[in-house]
């Protein structure tokens, strides 16, 4: 009886899992930024409050859609940034939806120049723009992810990453970085991988200091949530931490 409680708790744990990978909702739009840039924003939320999908510049010459990843919280508020295939982070969005539309700005986190979503309308949902949400296969794990931002009091970009080695069946180490701000280093500790079920894992105490985070990996990208209380982010001192998107680098 007890073997067959843990087992039913086992695939409750990895249906819930799945399940909370599924896309819920997906928006498309199109507007301008201050009534001057012409763009088209296309996302996809998830159930776990993930957020990802494109924003083009569509007039601009040589124009493609480029990645935005980022949450979604209870109050429908989205907060993404965009990406280029190096992890470079070239603009920040903060919208609430109301009303089916997008409401808020575009910020350049170079010169923290704002720019106001402005006439924004509803489209049919862009090919191409999608599909970034589809949970990465264990096999297909990046060996290297990372990002980098212009540290705008450093005059210089800064970021993060995370390198990953196989440790056995669905196990795999982690060394990373984080400096958004302040510095955040941890590793799994030796004899003790990140374990994954599906496309997750959940690590608890790194560095043995109390914190621990949870990841997710899609094809292009990886999202680093804190799990653990406030109080465990001094692990790393001032208040760092591991949280972050890091972009799938090619080795």
């Amino acid at each position: 009886m007890k073997r067959l409680l843990i087992l039913m708790l086992t695939m409750l744990l990895v249906s819930t899992s799945l399940m909370a990978q599924k896309v819920w909702e997906r928006y498309a739009w199109e507007g301008t930024l201050n009534g001057k840039i012409s763009i088209r924003l296309a996302i996809e939320v998830n159930d776990v409050g993930i957020v990802a999908g494109s924003i083009c510049y569509y007039k601009a010459k040589n124009a493609k859609p480029i990645l935005v990843v980022g949450d979604y919280n209870e109050n429908a508020y989205i907060f993404l940034s965009e990406y280029l295939p190096d992890g470079t982070v070239t603009g920040y969005i903060s919208i609430q939806v109301k009303n089916g539309l997008p409401v808020g700005t575009w910020t350049n986190p170079k010169t923290e120049q704002e720019y106001t979503f402005q006439g924004m309308r509803k489209i049919a949902f862009p090919a191409g723009y999608g599909g970034k949400l589809t949970p990465e296969n264990p096999g297909n794990i990046g060996q290297y992810y990372g990002y980098s931002i212009y540290n705008k009091n450093m005059e210089d970009y800064t970021g993060g990453h995370f390198k990953f080695r196989g440790a056995g069946k669905n196990k795999i180490h982690f060394d990373a970085t984080n400096v958004p701000r302040n510095i955040a280093e941890g590793q799994s500790e030796k004899g003790r991988p990140a374990v994954l079920n599906g496309n997750h894992f959940v690590y608890n105490n790194v560095n043995e200091c109390g914190y621990g985070f949870e990841a997710y990996f899609y094809p292009q990208f990886m999202v680093a949530r804190n799990i653990s209380d406030y109080d465990t982010f001094d692990c790393f001192g001032m208040g760092a931490t591991l949280s972050g998107v890091y972009i799938k680098k090619k080795q």
